[in-house]
């Protein structure tokens, strides 16, 4: 498959650009009610990586933390004595760039593999950094996913997420394939005294999810499939993303399936680090999604409801678009 697109089809993506930004716009405003019932700050920060200082979780495993900033995600270094394996490297080049930095700092000498969570922008638009640097690895369906969806991707955040104050942060990417990947459900990269396992869960959260466990740290990088205290996005913004590419019942077993795994530290896409408290908080949450939207009624009320079971959790944004996923 291509990983270009052709000029009439870019065309055609462009008006489905322009027809999906309003609703995807407000979801950061939302997410950062913080003073004030219903106050929508007029920014927020701007979504870079600061990767300055990492913080190693289990020995040769660091994290460099997402400071609760809406689209940075975590993300994972893991050092053996022969390769360094990146998970997730962000939006933008400069975030690309800080975190090849400090991967070369905690990892002198070695080689350095990326590879995404999964292929929206905020995890992995900023892939080609490390194309010159070392590999780059995915599983099949997520290169796959990357190379239909990419560019579409790619414009959408620029039209409908973020600011125009940030959109520079987007200048320059390309759409970058895989120097590598894996068919199946699972492989397992041998790093150089420690293996790590790369886990393709399929359709779930978006096509390809894929968890990054390290089995002699127990140590889990789980993406998307779960947030720490974030509503959990279920990203249906039609038409850029639409509902062939979210599948909540197999989100919902992969969710079990980690939960089995029994790791002892799971670090999710957004948030802070947890047990297997996190995909069994999720798995409650899409339940309560799923039993509230089969009783329908007004959305405000079932966003409302929502917010009532989990008044604690941040970027409530993301209530509306789930809701409308199950009541399509």
């Amino acid at each position: 498959m291509s990983f270009y697109l052709s000029t009439d089809r870019r065309t055609l993506l462009s008006l489905s650009t322009v027809a999906v930004a309003a609703s995807i716009a407000p979801l950061l405003g939302v997410a950062q009610e913080t003073e004030g019932e219903g106050s929508v700050p007029t920014s927020y920060p701007q979504p870079s990586i600061d990767a300055r200082h990492p913080a190693e979780i289990a020995p040769g495993v660091f994290v460099i933390p997402d400071r609760r900033i809406p689209l940075v995600p975590n993300v994972g270094i893991i050092v053996g004595s022969e390769r360094a394996l990146v998970v997730d490297c962000g939006l933008g080049i400069d975030s690309a760039e800080a975190v090849l930095e400090t991967t070369r700092r905690l990892a002198p000498g070695r080689e350095i593999v990326l590879t995404l969570t999964h292929a929206h922008p905020e995890h992995g638009f900023g892939a080609q950094v490390f194309a010159a640097a070392g590999r780059i690895f995915y599983n099949a369906l997520q290169a796959e996913h990357l190379a239909r969806a990419g560019q579409p991707l790619l414009d959408g955040f620029r039209a409908g997420v973020l600011p125009p104050e940030h959109q520079f942060l987007l200048d320059g990417i390309d759409i970058t394939p895989p120097t590598q990947t894996y068919n199946g459900t699972e492989t397992r990269l041998d790093l150089g005294g420690r293996q790590v396992v790369l886990r393709s869960v399929g359709l779930a959260h978006s096509p390809g999810d894929q968890i990054v466990h390290l089995l002699d740290a127990g140590v889990l990088f789980a993406g998307d499939l779960i947030e720490e205290r974030i509503y959990p996005i279920v990203p249906y913004f039609p038409p850029l993303i639409g509902a062939d590419d979210i599948d909540l019942p197999a989100w919902r077993t992969a969710l079990g399936a980690i939960a089995d795994l029994a790791p002892t530290i799971i670090v999710p896409g957004h948030g802070n680090l947890g047990g297997t408290e996190l995909p069994e908080d999720v798995s409650s949450y899409l339940g309560a999604l799923e039993d509230i939207a089969a009783g329908g009624g007004d959305l405000d009320a079932m966003v409302a409801e929502i917010r009532r079971r989990y008044p604690t959790w941040e970027q409530a944004g993301y209530i509306q678009p789930a809701l409308q996923y199950l009541t399509r």
